[in-house]
């Protein structure tokens, strides 16, 4: 009875290894694509936190060119706002690298959605004049693959 006993205990935990196994690892495929998608989500949340502070600065500064939409005619600015101009936009090209780096890889479809509107938001500012001049003087601080990046963008969109 002894040994009766033995192989039942054996019988069920080898139907429980069997069984197990293939849910222990769903669950583990489960979990791996969840913290994915919470780190894509964090990471966009941070961007997009980023982003929402560039819009404040723009309210802060409505005399300087710098919102999203230009101004139709570019205000005149005197030595102060075009220094606070030019510290503002290396404030966006902040953002921008961090977009860049973060999405242009178009590894996932998430990040392949985000870039596209990251890279049609870039490239409208590539075509504004103060834009342009203020990437002149701070440009080169900035990611290599940025930098190059941003020179093919800014070339392809000279007006």
């Amino acid at each position: 009875m002894n040994k009766t006993i033995i192989d039942y205990l054996s019988a069920i935990a080898n139907v429980i290894l069997i069984l197990g196994l293939p849910i222990a690892v769903i669950q583990y495929i489960s979990t791996t694509k969840k913290e994915k998608k919470d780190r894509e989500y964090e990471t966009y949340n941070s961007l997009d936190e980023k982003y929402v502070e560039w819009e404040k600065l723009c309210l802060e500064y409505p005399q300087l060119d710098i919102y999203d939409v230009k101004d139709s005619i570019p205000p005149v600015l005197n030595a102060k706002e075009k220094k606070e101009e030019m510290i503002l936009f290396t404030i966006l090209f902040s953002i921008f690298e961090r977009a860049y780096i973060l999405y242009s890889d178009e590894s996932t479809q998430m990040k392949k959605d985000q870039w596209i509107g990251w890279h049609l938001y870039i490239t409208n500012y590539c075509q504004r004049d103060n834009f342009r001049q203020a990437w002149r003087v701070t440009g080169a601080t900035f990611d290599d693959r940025f930098q190059k990046y941003m020179k093919e963008n800014m070339e392809k969109n000279a007006k």
